[in-house]
């Protein structure tokens, strides 16, 4: 956990997400990079003097205004930006106030190259700070379906409707069996509601793990693409049926 004062300077001085994006480029991979928000990353902080680390955003958001430039010039059109402390209880006022700050940075930066940026929060709903997500400017929003599906309902009528939708139907952390029927069920649900919305099957978390060896997956991620394998084979055949 890094410590910070205010005479904290941050600095770029690589940037390993946009490296690895061009390497899979080079490869024929298109991928899109994640990346802990600016707002999360300062929550995981702490500061010597006992103040709250988020005071320090103005002094971090240069550094992720560069990442989001040098990835746009890379050629990417996605990236993701996990905020996990938007699901860990209720934000303080001073918080929602920098995650706005954040977004509106952020934003504006990817609005002029063409950059869509998706929201992530942790695992589970996001409760009490829904209403303030439902507000920041995003391209997409990813929404825990496997922990936080009570708040599809809501999330359905307040997104933007020129939103991606990331359904996360399938338990990244693979503890949980998937449930086909019934993410066939949410699709449906979204599919009828908003016919013209785009829908993405996903994990409901962003998947973790070294593989060592360099040749095989951990036996959890083979499970999970398994899943989210079965999950797109069941929606086709049931589309292709009606």
């Amino acid at each position: 956990m890094p410590e910070l004062t205010d005479q904290t300077f941050f600095h770029l001085c690589c940037n390993p997400v946009r490296d690895a994006f061009v390497d899979a480029w080079q490869r024929g991979i298109a991928t899109v990079p994640v990346l802990l928000g600016p707002v999360s990353f300062l929550a995981a902080c702490d500061r010597t003097d006992g103040t709250d680390p988020v005071l320090l955003l103005l002094k971090l958001l240069p550094v992720y205004i560069e990442i989001l430039h040098e990835l746009a010039t890379a050629g990417c059109f996605w990236v993701q930006i996990t905020e996990p402390v938007t699901t860990a209880g209720p934000m303080s006022k001073e918080r929602q106030t920098a995650m706005e700050l954040a977004w509106r940075s952020m934003a504006e930066v990817a609005s002029g190259h063409a950059l869509s940026l998706v929201f992530v929060g942790g695992g589970g709903g996001f409760w009490r700070n829904l209403p303030h997500v439902m507000s920041l400017p995003m391209n997409g929003l990813h929404i825990d379906m496997v922990r936080g599906g009570a708040e599809l309902p809501s999330v359905l009528s307040n997104l933007n409707q020129r939103c991606d939708f990331l359904l996360g139907v399938v338990d990244g952390l693979n503890r949980i069996p998937t449930d086909v029927y019934s993410a066939l069920r949410w699709i449906d649900k979204i599919r009828s509601e908003c016919p013209r919305r785009r829908v993405i099957i996903t994990p409901s978390t962003t998947m973790r793990f070294t593989n060592k060896d360099g040749r095989q997956l951990p036996p959890e991620v083979h499970n999970t693409l398994s899943d989210l394998a079965k999950v797109q084979r069941a929606y086709v055949a049931a589309t292709f049926v009606h």
